[in-house]
C-alpha cells in the first residue's frame, strides 16, 4: 500500500511537472520536509524531495526534446528561449559558473576521499548535485515577475504550515517526538514536520527574515510573521533567534522605516528576556555555562586539529563523524556528523577547494545584491535584494554555530535563495525586453 501511494504521488507529481513546470516547482518547495519520506529505487537510496527535482529535471528536458524534434515555430521558441536564458547566464554570471563546478568538482573528489565512499556519493547526490540542479530549474522556470511575485507567497505557505503545525504540537503534545516534550512546558521544543527544533529554526528562519523585509506586506505575510516566530521561539533555537534580531536590526538600518524596526527589535528582545526560561537560556550562554554551547568549543577544537592534519583534502564527505570518534566527546556525549560550523563544515567535508569556492559565491551573491539594491530599475526586483540578502545572510550567521546546509533541504533552500538575485535581474528583463 505505502509503494502504491508513493507511486501514485511521483506521478501525480509528474502530470502536474508536464502541465505547469512553475506549479511543479513551487510544489517542491511547499513540500520541502518530504526528505523524510525515504525508499530505494533499484537499490538507490531516495527521498520524495529527491525525486521531485529529478522529475522536474527530466519533464524540462523531455519538453525541450519534443519541441526540438517536432519543429514547430512556438518549439523553436521555446527552445530558444530556454537556450538563451542558459547562455545569458554562462556569459553574464561566468564566475558563477565557473564557481559551481569547482564546488561539485571539489564535493566528488571529497566523495573518493571519504571513509564510506557509498554514503558519501549519496551525500554528493543529494545536498550537491540535486540543490544545484534545482538552483539551474529555478533559474530556467521563474522566467517573469508573477511568478517570482507568486514565489514569495509561496514561502509564506510554506511557513505557515509549519510553523501552525508547531504550535499544535506544543499545545497538544501531538505527534511531539517524546524526547522534546521536557518535564515544564517552558522548556518544551517543537520540531513541526523536520525531525529536531533546530532544524526547524535553520528551515524557518531564513524564510522569515526574507519575509521581514519583503516588499508586499499582506494579510498572508502578517499571519505567517506571526505564527513563524512564535514556532521559531518554540523551537528554543537560541541561535536562530539571535540571528533573526541581528539581521532585522543590520539590515532594517539599510530602509526607510529605521525607527519602526529599532522600536520592534527593542520589543521583541523585551518579550524574550521577560520570559523567565528563555532569559535564563539566554544568561547561561552569556555566562559560557550552556552545555550547547561546550559542546560547540569541543567540536570546534576537533575540527581544527583535523584541518592540521589534512588542509587541503579535510576528512571527505561523511568523515568527520568517524573522526570525531577518535576525539574526547562534549559534554552531550554525542558522536556529531559536522562540526557545526558553516566554514569548517565546508573545510572538513568538501576541502579547501569547496571552501574557497563557496567563499567566492558568497562574495558574487553579495554583490549582485548590492547592484540589485543600488538599481531603480523595478520596485519588485530592486526592493526584493534586501529580502534575499536577509535570507542568506541569517543563514550564514545561524551557521557560525550550527550546520545549515548539509541537509536535504536546506541544500535545496540555500540554492533557492542563492537564485533569488539573478531571478530578479531576469524577471525584469524580461517584462522589459518587448
Amino acid at each position: 500500500m505505502y509503494g502504491f501511494l508513493l507511486i501514485f504521488a511521483l506521478m501525480a507529481f509528474a502530470f502536474v511537472a508536464v502541465a505547469r513546470r512553475d506549479w511543479a516547482l513551487y510544489l517542491t518547495i511547499l513540500l520541502l520536509p518530504s526528505y523524510q519520506i525515504r525508499f530505494q529505487i533499484a537499490g538507490i537510496p531516495m527521498t520524495f524531495l529527491e525525486c521531485m527535482i529529478l522529475l522536474l529535471a527530466v519533464v524540462e528536458f523531455a519538453k525541450l526534446v519534443m519541441m526540438s524534434l517536432r519543429g514547430s515555430a512556438k518549439g523553436r521558441d521555446e527552445v530558444i528561449s530556454t537556450r538563451n536564458r542558459l547562455l545569458h547566464f554562462v556569459r553574464n554570471d561566468k564566475p558563477v559558473a565557473i564557481l559551481i563546478f569547482l564546488f561539485l568538482g571539489a564535493a566528488l573528489i571529497s566523495v573518493f576521499t571519504a571513509p564510506d565512499q557509498i554514503k558519501a556519493a549519496g551525500i554528493f547526490k543529494a545536498y550537491f548535485f540535486e540543490a544545484v540542479l534545482f538552483y539551474f530549474l529555478a533559474i530556467l522556470i521563474i522566467d517573469d515577475e508573477k511568478k517570482l511575485s507568486t514565489l514569495w507567497k509561496i514561502l509564506s505557505v510554506l511557513v505557515l504550515y509549519l510553523s501552525v503545525f508547531g504550535i499544535y504540537q506544543f499545545i497538544t503534545l501531538a505527534y511531539l517526538p517524546f524526547n522534546w516534550w521536557a518535564v515544564e512546558v517552558a522548556s518544551r521544543r517543537i520540531t513541526s514536520l523536520v525531525n529536531h527544533p533546530n532544524a526547524l529554526a535553520l528551515l524557518v528562519g531564513p524564510l522569515l527574515a526574507m519575509l521581514v523585509f519583503s516588499p508586499e506586506k499582506t494579510k498572508l505575510t502578517w499571519l505567517t510573521l506571526a505564527t513563524g516566530t512564535t514556532a521559531l521561539y518554540l523551537s528554543f533555537s537560541r541561535a536562530g533567534w539571535l540571528a533573526l534580531v541581528v539581521v532585522f536590526l543590520a539590515l532594517g538600518l539599510l530602509t526607510q522605516a529605521q525607527k519602526k524596526i529599532i522600536v520592534a527589535g527593542v520589543i521583541a528582545a523585551t518579550i524574550v528576556l521577560l520570559i523567565p526560561f528563555s532569559r535564563a537560556k539566554l544568561l547561561d550562554l552569556a555566562r559560557g555555562t550552556d552545555l550547547s554551547q561546550q559542546n560547540r568549543y569541543v567540536l570546534w577544537s576537533a575540527a581544527t586539529d583535523m584541518i592540521k592534519k589534512s588542509p587541503l583534502l579535510g576528512v571527505g564527505l561523511t568523515g568527520f563523524r568517524e573522526a570525531y570518534k577518535n576525539y574526547p566527546l562534549g559534554p552531550d556525549r554525542v558522536v556529531q556528523n559536522y562540526p557545526h560550523n558553516f566554514f569548517l563544515n565546508f573545510w572538513l567535508e568538501v576541502g579547501l577547494l569547496g571552501l574557497i569556492s563557496m567563499l567566492g559565491l558568497l562574495i558574487l551573491f553579495y554583490k549582485k545584491i548590492f547592484l540589485l539594491f543600488k538599481s531603480n530599475s523595478s520596485p519588485l526586483t530592486s526592493s526584493l535584494a534586501l529580502p534575499a540578502a536577509a535570507g542568506m545572510s541569517l543563514i550564514l550567521l545561524h551557521g557560525l554555530v550550527d550546520v545549515p546546509y548539509f541537509k536535504n533541504d536546506l541544500s535545496v533552500l540555500f540554492w533557492l535563495i542563492y537564485a533569488l538575485p539573478f531571478l530578479q535581474f531576469k524577471a525584469y528583463q524580461s517584462n522589459h525586453s518587448n
